[in-house]
């Protein structure tokens, strides 16, 4: 069962998410909130699984703030952010701070939603379209192309997921060292540090 809360000020949005949610049978909505400033003690309460939080709520909410919190506090919880807003500088820095999603209230994401959450759950990274493009020209603009193996990418795949380094080498039928050493190169490559954040830039690329 997948456990699933929402913060967002907008009643429709809280609605219709609540109503599919509802009708899905290993997905349960657990509770729910209009206040960011109430998130911290929802997650606690409830425990969700996954949470779905407004980019924009009441005056003096900081998200990218709330998101730090969050995931300092509950590192298990998978955020995704809805908002109406297609700024692909604040998609990044969300995605740095350790989103995993970036939804646009004008995508149809209400008919998705089911799995938009069962991707979330596993750990994969959703961004509506227009994010996911828009996110991908400034990272072009920014950053030459670089080249990456096959071998590589099939490893980013593997690794988008969730296995583990040695259940890689055993599908790759290389050695886990070997696995390291290619994620080094990636990392490298991406100008990144963790396995979040390259598969976070993988996505950017459209590598995976």
């Amino acid at each position: 069962m997948i456990r699933v809360a929402i913060v967002d000020d907008h009643p429709h949005v809280a609605i219709a998410l609540r109503t599919l949610l509802e009708r899905t049978p290993d997905i349960r909505l657990v509770d729910e909130t209009r206040r960011g400033s109430e998130a911290m003690n929802m997650v606690r309460r409830s425990a969700p699984d996954v949470l779905l939080l407004d980019l924009f709520l009441e005056s003096g909410f900081d998200a990218r703030a709330a998101v730090r919190s969050l995931r300092a506090d509950f590192p298990a919880l998978k955020i995704c952010i809805i908002s109406a807003h297609l700024e692909p500088t604040w998609i990044r820095e969300l995605l740095q701070a350790g989103v995993y999603g970036y939804i646009l209230k004008d995508d149809d994401y209400v008919s998705r939603i089911d799995g938009i959450v069962h991707d979330l759950a596993e750990s994969r990274i959703y961004l509506s379209p227009q994010a996911h493009d828009a996110l991908a020209e400034v990272t072009r603009a920014g950053d030459p192309e670089k080249t990456f193996s096959e071998r590589e990418v099939e490893i980013l795949r593997l690794a988008q997921r969730g296995l583990p380094n040695p259940q890689i080498a055993d599908s790759l039928h290389i050695s886990a060292g070997t696995v390291r050493n290619h994620l080094s190169a990636i990392y490298s490559k991406l100008g990144v540090h963790s396995r979040h954040e390259a598969l976070q830039a993988a996505a950017e690329r459209r590598l995976i």
